[in-house]
């Protein structure tokens, strides 16, 4: 059966992650000598890297993380860590400015911008991709219940990326009816969910090992 808590959940926790309004004035300045058509190539490819990318992220994450010995506590930790620090900053209108610069530098060399720096990192950076792993990691055991989980989350991802098409689509127009002091008024109801996320995930880590330091340490 869908699942309608899972589809939610990543629903909005992606798309406040991802946060694709305050990366609106970085994206009009990179494409902004881009024809129209050549903006619109570059945003589908841009919406397709996204997706792949989150349900790289989704499906692969743990087994990489397996493979270099991190568990997931540790990632819940240092996701939690950098959703909360991608939260305060849009709390504070940082949230995408530290990597402008970095991108304006680079920009100029490449040809095509769809996959590095619109999808990643400027897009689905690492707090997407933790928090795509964290919800793998806590699928049900149950094949039948694990299926409709992927089902429901597939589906949000889906959705997430087409959103960031139409949004950056209508950028212009959006800039034009909400100016700059509309999208900073977004981004900070965006940043005061996103800073919760990384709290909870923070605070499930650590209850999770205090609960199993405390269980090894009871006597048989």
């Amino acid at each position: 059966m869908f699942e309608t808590s899972v589809f939610l959940t990543i629903l909005i926790g992606l798309f406040s992650l991802i946060n694709p309004l305050s990366a609106l004035p970085v994206y009009i300045g990179l494409t902004q000598d881009y024809s129209e058509e050549h903006k619109l190539k570059t945003l589908r490819k841009t919406c397709f890297y996204i997706f792949v990318i989150c349900v790289i992220s989704y499906y692969l994450g743990v087994y990489l993380l397996n493979f270099f010995g991190i568990t997931i506590p540790a990632l819940r930790v240092a996701g939690g860590l950098i959703i909360f620090r991608s939260g305060w900053q849009l709390l504070n209108v940082k949230h995408k400015a530290e990597l402008k610069e970095n991108i304006n530098e680079s920009v100029d060399k490449r040809e095509d911008i769809s996959f590095s720096p619109l999808a990643m990192p400027l897009l689905a950076g690492p707090g997407s991709m933790s928090f795509l792993i964290t919800l793998f990691s806590n699928r049900s055991d149950s094949a039948k219940e694990a299926f409709w989980q992927d089902v429901s989350s597939i589906g949000a991802i889906v959705i997430v990326a087409v959103s960031i098409y139409f949004v950056f689509k209508f950028a212009p127009r959006l800039m034009k009816y909400t100016g700059q002091a509309g999208l900073t008024s977004l981004s900070k109801v965006m940043g005061f969910i996103v800073t919760g996320i990384g709290v909870q995930m923070i605070i499930s880590s650590v209850a999770t090992v205090v609960k199993n330091i405390y269980t090894e340490l009871q006597p048989f």
